[in-house]
């Protein structure tokens, strides 16, 4: 099951492949219908190959019909999906971009028009130098090895320090939510798009893949379904939900402990994956597939979707060391409840004293990247109560902890703007009076 991020991608064949038709659109025909295969500026004929970000033509089938065009189509959609008249028309597409991040390759399926907002990351000469196009031919910090009765993980093979960058990477296969999810496919067509979208890739990356962990639990969803969905992670493009591959960043496993986080950098589309503690030589490196701050049995439904049960130190606790973490996570969230109601305790030093018992807590659990979450409240709190000193001190710690764990195009930027404006016009009026 796809990871969130709470806290994309052979010879071309203009035969039908296994049976379904599928149409070639290149770049180069201004009269597609769908003409959002390169930035709007450079839709112009003919185009200087340099142009061209795809390495092949995309390959885009035409969706089923809908019911509102043909009755007999209409069985064949989910029952929990209702016809749209506003639905996007556009089939999805296959995009590859065999030179992809030092040619490591990319293959994505989505529409058109989201393709196109993935071109300005395409290229290697917009990354910034803090982002290489590959790691490299230092040594890394880190092995991919076997793990007795769990498959493979990353090991630490030298000290990693505290916040420091373990891997950095990018994805082989990006493929939008709805294209998986959604009824415009037969299951059938999916399972072919998908290994159409990695045969482009060549052997090497497509082994890769395979090599990959599956949960087997729906044999309908074919290999390269079962893989994403047991690999993916959860990144936006255009402000919808993809699912996107990185075959290094697969190889972390889960702990409900976890001594590392990952965050995605869309402008570059790469994943980083960050220490959130000192790492030992021999210590595998591990995030959490669940929301942090989960208890046991929350967890374990959660993780159920991956088909494993958890078996890291806190799981595998005494059960009063398991239920007293569980009431320490219970106890934060209640905290989080009552200062969203900070104006009916209309008392400072109670704020103090609910401030510190989250704070101390979240220590004593390890869920710092929380901090994030609950800074943001706490200064909503003291807002509330007009205690703007220390509302602002909490704005900018909510800040600088976005910043940390999400990066500079973190998904609360809008959030934190409208807080900062919220707070320094409370300050204006505080003047005036």
């Amino acid at each position: 099951m796809w990871k969130p991020h709470t806290l994309l991608l052979i010879p071309i064949l203009l035969s039908p492949i296994s049976g379904f038709q599928i149409d070639a659109i290149t770049a180069y025909n201004t009269s597609s219908p769908f003409p959002h295969l390169l930035p709007p500026d450079h839709l112009i004929c003919p185009l200087p190959s340099s142009q061209n970000p795809w390495s092949l033509p995309p390959l885009c089938p035409p969706p089923r019909q809908s019911s509102s065009s043909s009755s007999s189509s209409s069985s064949s959609l989910n029952d929990d999906e209702e016809d749209d008249e506003d639905e996007d028309p556009s089939p999805d597409c296959i995009f590859t971009s065999q030179q992809f991040r030092s040619s490591q390759g990319l293959s994505v399926i989505t529409s058109p028009y989201l393709a196109s907002v993935l071109l300005p990351a395409l290229s290697d000469t917009s990354l910034p130098p803090s982002l290489p196009p590959s790691p490299g031919p230092s040594r890394v910090p880190w092995k991919i090895q076997p793990l007795p009765g769990r498959g493979m993980g990353l090991v630490a093979t030298s000290k990693i320090q505290k916040h420091s960058r373990i891997m950095l990477g990018y994805p082989v296969l990006v493929v939008r939510l709805d294209f998986i999810n959604g009824g415009r496919y037969s299951s059938k067509k999916k399972r072919e798009m998908l290994d159409e979208a990695v045969d482009r890739l060549g052997g090497g990356v497509k082994k890769k893949i395979l090599g990959l962990a599956r949960s087997g639990q729906n044999k309908g969803d074919g290999v390269i379904l079962d893989v994403l969905k047991t690999n993916g992670f959860g990144i936006e493009v255009g402000g919808e939900q993809h699912l996107g591959l990185f075959i290094e960043g697969s190889r972390v496993n889960h702990n409900c402990r976890p001594n590392a986080f990952w965050r995605y950098v869309p402008s570059a589309m790469a994943m980083e994956v960050v220490a959130l503690r000192n790492i030992q030589p021999g210590e595998e490196v591990a995030h959490s597939y669940a929301p942090l701050g989960y208890t046991h049995e929350e967890r374990k439904a959660v993780l159920r979707q991956w088909g494993f049960q958890c078996r890291c130190a806190l799981c595998s606790a005494p059960p009063a060391e398991r239920e007293l973490a569980d009431s320490r996570r219970e106890r934060i969230l209640e905290i989080h409840q009552l200062l969203s109601k900070a104006s009916d305790i209309q008392s400072s030093r109670r704020i103090d004293q609910l401030v510190k018992e989250a704070t101390t807590l979240i220590e004593l659990e390890e869920l710092h990247p929380q901090l994030v979450e609950y800074y943001v409240q706490f200064a909503k709190a003291y807002m509330m109560i007009n205690d703007l000193k220390n509302g602002r001190h909490y704005i900018k710690k909510a800040d600088e902890m976005w910043l940390f764990y999400g990066g500079e195009e973190h998904e609360n930027v809008e959030g934190m703007n409208e807080l900062w404006a919220t707070l320094e016009e409370a300050e204006r009026e505080a003047e005036d009076d």
